[in-house]
């Protein structure tokens, strides 16, 4: 058989003309909508805590209480029933079954006003500020609005995080002017394309972490003009999200004065770009901070757990706590990884063990594809990149061992999930070395980030029906 001469020169136009957000749209709306909908009620980690939280931001109840060592707040009897899934978590032999989603749709319509309501503890969630679950909490209220029953009223919040998700993820991929095939993959991973779908932030602060990285970037790299005070607003929004949802992301947010504010010409600018960094960025943090000290709650009892006291030990002995950090992570690093790129519900739904080696390596052909684009970052920028994301690093280790171990344990930190890291990784895909003698054909970054992240979407649907559904 014989082909026409330019089909070689078509086929490299083809993929030189593909752009990654594109392709992000065509994966994460069919395969992210079939997780939303194949991962059964509240299989996300802490989901129905996060829908006691989205759920008490609706009623306008932005700040928790505390009652009986627990924190949390007056909810409808209903609502704390619903979540109830039986012997599924945790037990990957049992499966949802009709019956199941049967009993959970007893009640399709409610008239919420009228019905009997208790005090239900989530002292995991409480610390979220209300603005965490700006898109649950409003899809929540019209579905009340509407007497919608409570299983549709958590598949509402679902839907509404992960529209503002798929967002975030194609404005970041639009926004980010180097390694756009690499956020993509990383942004279809199979734990990122589970979070978009959740009750919970986690994939709205994916999103926004990305978008983040790629606006910082394109300052930084002079892809961009001076930014207008829109574009600041807008800028200044993102940061605060991210900063003021999870303190711990704190060092990727003071990224921002350094990156735009060598941007912006005037020093009457500079210094008004830089009040409102603060105004916008930093009060509302440590507002909060203050509001959650007064309503926080431990969330284990069988040990000693006292934030304050474990934050004065580790600053009492920083080296040995690095030592500890490093130690755990090193121990830790393979259950980390793993839950990194895709270990899903209660830890419970696992991917082949051929796809965690696959995308580790998919993922790093695709930045040694896209590698010579790394020049286009100063080496001070990517210094800065660097010292952020190891601060944030340890700040999540610090965040972790107050909260779960013993008052001054040596033993390895605890609850250490990978997904807390991806935010991170938005900002080290960024800023990835050059490797200048390394100029990859412009095709293949294109070829393989669009492998990898179909392989990841489809590995990721796969995992959840097989979990959840076959025998």
């Amino acid at each position: 058989m014989e082909f026409p001469e330019n089909t070689a020169a078509e086929r490299r136009g083809f993929w030189s003309r593909l752009q990654p957000q594109r392709v992000f749209l065509a994966l994460a709306l069919p395969f992210g909508l079939a997780v939303l909908v194949a991962n059964p009620p509240y299989q996300a980690p802490d989901e129905n805590d996060h829908h006691y939280r989205a759920f008490q931001v609706s009623d306008g109840a932005f700040v928790s209480t505390k009652q009986d060592g627990s924190a949390g707040g007056n909810l409808p009897l209903l609502v704390h029933s619903s979540t109830n899934m039986g012997d599924i978590p945790f037990h990957s032999e049992n499966k949802m079954t009709r019956e199941r989603f049967r009993e959970k749709w007893e009640r399709p319509w409610v008239d919420w006003s009228t019905e009997k309501r208790v005090f239900v503890g989530f002292p995991h969630t409480v610390v979220y500020p209300p603005w965490a679950y700006l898109p649950q909490s409003l899809a929540i209220g019209v579905g009340r609005f509407f007497h919608v029953g409570p299983l549709g009223l958590m598949y509402l919040a679902r839907l509404a995080a992960f529209v503002v998700a798929i967002g975030l993820g194609f404005a970041a991929l639009r926004a980010v002017p180097v390694f756009r095939w690499s956020c993509l993959v990383m942004l279809l991973a199979p734990m990122s394309l589970y979070l978009m779908g959740s009750v919970a932030p986690d994939g709205l602060l994916i999103g926004c972490a990305f978008l983040l990285a790629g606006i910082l970037t394109r300052y930084g790299t002079g892809a961009a003009g001076a930014p207008d005070g829109w574009a600041q607003a807008g800028l200044l929004g993102f940061a605060a999200f991210l900063g003021a949802t999870k303190l711990v992301y704190l060092p990727l947010v003071l990224l921002v004065p350094i990156f735009v504010l060598p941007r912006i010409a005037g020093w009457r600018e500079r210094a008004a770009f830089g009040a409102a960094f603060g105004l916008i960025c930093l009060v509302p943090l440590w507002v909060w901070a203050r509001v959650v000290a007064e309503v926080y709650a431990v969330g284990r009892t069988d040990v000693r757990i006292d934030p304050t006291e474990q934050g004065h030990y580790v600053m009492g002995d920083p080296v040995g706590f690095a030592k500890l950090m490093a130690w755990s992570l090193w121990e830790e690093g393979n259950g980390i990884y793993r839950w990194f790129v895709g270990t899903l519900g209660w830890g419970d739904t696992v991917m082949p063990d051929w796809f965690y080696g696959a995308y580790g390596w998919g993922l790093a052909a695709c930045l040694l594809a896209e590698s010579a684009e790394g020049h286009r970052v100063r080496w001070w920028q990517r210094a800065l990149i660097v010292v952020a994301a190891v601060a944030t690093v340890g700040m999540i280790c610090g965040a972790q061992y107050a909260t779960w171990n013993a008052l001054g344990s040596r033993e390895l930190i605890e609850g250490l999930s990978g997904r807390y890291f991806i935010p991170v990784a938005a900002f080290l895909i960024v800023g990835f070395p050059s490797l200048g003698r390394l100029k990859a054909p412009t095709i293949y970054a294109p070829l393989v980030g669009t492998v990898v992240a179909t392989t990841s979407a489809v590995v990721c649907l796969a995992a959840v029906v097989a979990r959840y559904y076959l025998p």
